[in-house]
C-alpha cells in the first residue's frame, strides 16, 4: 500500500475545502520532522483524518518514535481537542502502545513526563510535608505577605457594591448559579438566584443572560451580567 500517496490525497484535498462544525488543526510536516507553524503547514482535517492521518505518519517513518508517542496521545484520549469523534479496535490500540514503547526503549522521555525532582515535591505534598526548609514560602515570606494585606481598604464604589449584593442576596437553590446584574458602569444592581430567573424578570429570549456569564457576548437587556464568585 502507497502510504505517502493516500497521506498527500487527505492533506492536498484539506487545502481546498472549508470544514463546517467540528474540525482539527494537522501539522502536514509534523513539528518533531522539522515542520512549522505556517499556514501552508497545517491542514484542517475532520477527527477521524486526523487520526488516520497520524497512523499513516507512523507506516511511512516507522523508526520516529515522537510519531508513535503522538498516535499513542490520541488512542488514548489525550489529545489536546475537547471532544473524541473516532473510536480505535483493540488490537489497534495494543499495536500503537507496542510499537512506540519498542520505539522509545532507551531514548529521551517526552518533554511533559515528570522529573524526579517534580515527582518528589508532589510525593512531599501529598504527604502533607512541611515546604519551609528551603521554599520560597518560608516563614518570612508569610510574613511579609501577612504585612502587605493590613491596611489594606476598599473603595467606596466596591463597598457599596457589597452592600447591594448583600442586601439583593437569595438563598441558594441545589444545581442552580446565582447570576449578579450591573448596569453599563459596572455598578452591582440585583443578585438573581439562577439564569432562568434572570432571563424572566428580564423578559428576554433564554440564553441571552448566560451568554454573557460564559463571555460570550458582552451584555444582555441593557446590563452586564456574570456569575456570583467568578
Amino acid at each position: 500500500m502507497n502510504y505517502e500517496k493516500i497521506y498527500s490525497q487527505i492533506t492536498e484535498r484539506a487545502k481546498t475545502r472549508h470544514l463546517e462544525g467540528y474540525k482539527e488543526k494537522h501539522h502536514i510536516v509534523p513539528k518533531c520532522m522539522g515542520g512549522n507553524n505556517e499556514k501552508e503547514n497545517i491542514a484542517e482535517l475532520t477527527a477521524r483524518e486526523h487520526f488516520l492521518c497520524h497512523m499513516l505518519l507512523c507506516e511511512i517513518y516507522p523508526k520516529e518514535s515522537k510519531l508513535w508517542y503522538a498516535l499513542f496521545l490520541m488512542a488514548i484520549g489525550k489529545q489536546k481537542v475537547k471532544d473524541k469523534h473516532y473510536i480505535i479496535s483493540s488490537r489497534t490500540y495494543e499495536r500503537i502502545k507496542i510499537e512506540w514503547k519498542s520505539k522509545a526503549k532507551g531514548k529521551p522521555k517526552p518533554k511533559n513526563f515528570m522529573s524526579p525532582e517534580l515527582k518528589q515535591k508532589i510525593s512531599n505534598s501529598n504527604k502533607g510535608i512541611s515546604r519551609n526548609k528551603g521554599s520560597k514560602f518560608s516563614e518570612e515570606s508569610k510574613h511579609k505577605m501577612s504585612e502587605s494585606k493590613k491596611g489594606k481598604s476598599f473603595s467606596p464604589q466596591h463597598i457599596e457594591n457589597l452592600k447591594i449584593g448583600i442586601q439583593n442576596r437569595k438563598p441558594y437553590i441545589k444545581g442552580s448559579k446565582q447570576v449578579e446584574q450591573y448596569d453599563l458602569n459596572g455598578n452591582l444592581k440585583k443578585i438573581f438566584s439562577s439564569v432562568k430567573d434572570a432571563d424572566k424578570e428580564m423578559g428576554g429570549s433564554r440564553g441571552n443572560v448566560a451568554a454573557c456569564c460564559r463571555g460570550d457576548q458582552k451584555t444582555s437587556g441593557g446590563f452586564k451580567w456574570k456569575y456570583v464568585n467568578e
